[in-house]
């Protein structure tokens, strides 16, 4: 078996000051990120009568491209959750009155093919 390698304490730490001052690699944000970044700032110009799409367009050309799906679904506060319609008071049904049953009419009227139905229970 080969020895294990010892790494001196010496260079341990200057690694150590190397790592520490490594600059920086994540120095930008994401759009959503951005766009809550710029929330109180958004909300005064849409005060002042801008439109999204138009903060959308002044941004992209500030170089702060965030579009305007992301403008609305980040800064304006979320509509309330519609809610459920009630059911509109239906007016008293008046319940109809119980038909009289029908009265047969008379022989003459029916034809000479009709064959009334049996219930069940008369079979």
């Amino acid at each position: 078996m080969g020895k294990f390698k010892r790494i001196p304490v010496k260079d341990i730490n200057a690694m150590r000051k190397i790592l520490d001052d490594l600059p920086d690699k994540n120095l930008g944000k994401t759009r959503e990120e951005a766009a809550e970044l710029l929330n109180a700032n958004i909300l005064k110009a849409i005060e002042k009568g801008y439109t999204v799409k138009e903060l959308a367009a002044i941004m992209a050309g500030g170089n702060v491209v965030i579009p305007a799906p992301v403008i609305r679904a980040k800064v304006l506060p979320a509509k309330a959750a519609p809610r459920k319609r009630e059911p509109k008071p239906r007016p008293e049904q008046t319940k109809t009155a119980a038909l009289p049953p029908r009265e047969r009419k008379p022989e003459q009227d029916t034809p000479a093919y009709y064959t009334p139905d049996i219930p069940d229970t008369e079979l």
